[in-house]
Order: C-alpha cells, then sequence, then structure tokens
C-alpha cells in the first residue's frame, strides 16, 4: 500500500518568536484591524513566504539586538515548518528573526496579508445572494 499523503493541517503551536516591542505591537494593531490576532497574521506571512509569494530583505548583520521580548503566538505549524526550511536555504538566522522581518514589511506597508473578503462572481442561473454567501432556501436543499 502506498504511503499516505500529508493533509494540509490547522493545527497551531503557542510558539514564542522574540520580535522587536514596537513592530509588534504595530502588527498587533493590524491584525486587530482584520479581526485576527498576530498568531493569525504570521501564519498567513510565513505561508505566503514558504510559497515564494513574499520575500523579505535578507539582513547582512545581526538583527537580534535589545528591545526585544518573546511575545507568545499560537501559529499554523504547516507554515511555520515550511518558513522554516525556506528560512535555512535563505540564511536568516531564526526564525524570529524572519518573523520580525515579515512584521516590518507588513508595518512598513510593503507586504499586505491581503485578508479581505470579497464575494465571488455568481454563476450562469444562480441567485445574487448565493453568489454572496447568503444562506438561501436552494443552498438548504442542496445540503440536505
Amino acid at each position: 500500500m502506498p504511503p499516505r499523503k500529508k493533509r494540509a493541517t490547522l493545527a497551531r503551536t503557542t510558539r514564542r518568536p522574540h520580535v522587536d516591542d514596537a513592530t509588534w505591537d504595530r502588527a498587533d494593531d493590524i491584525a486587530a484591524g482584520e479581526a485576527l490576532t498576530v498568531g493569525h497574521l504570521l501564519t498567513v506571512l510565513l505561508d505566503r513566504y514558504a510559497s515564494g509569494v513574499v520575500d523579505v530583505p535578507v539582513p547582512e548583520a545581526d538583527v537580534r539586538a535589545g528591545g526585544r521580548s518573546g511575545h507568545l503566538a499560537a501559529i499554523g505549524d504547516a507554515a511555520w515548518a515550511r518558513a522554516d526550511e525556506r528560512r535555512e536555504r535563505e540564511g536568516i538566522q531564526s526564525m524570529s528573526v524572519l518573523c520580525e522581518l515579515l512584521l516590518r514589511e507588513t508595518v512598513a506597508e510593503r507586504v499586505s496579508a491581503g485578508l479581505h473578503a470579497a464575494p465571488r462572481e455568481p454563476r450562469r442561473n444562480e441567485p445574487p445572494e448565493e453568489a454572496a454567501g447568503a444562506v438561501t432556501p436552494s443552498v438548504l436543499h442542496s445540503a440536505a
């Protein structure tokens, strides 16, 4: 029997990346504006970094100087692991440094998490309410 493919997981682990306090606080404001936590924001950013959608400038010097604290955040395991692989290939010192770089880029508005939801285009003969995600009688019948 062939080995089972790993399925995508939404498992999260509470981690403590050491990030510049001011950067973390500003990222927390940005995340709160999207009704999210910084952990959710970091999960999205790490996933997009791992996929090559988002890049960060690789620092030439050690960025782990003072003014940093460990901040608790529940971050997606799959995104963390995939980003860690790319981080190692690119020579970024640690996951804490990567998290800070991603949050810096977000705070500076050079990277957007792009978390805005929008209704999809309606299909032919589909009531506009269903296209917008509303529960309608036809949705209820098709789910039964």
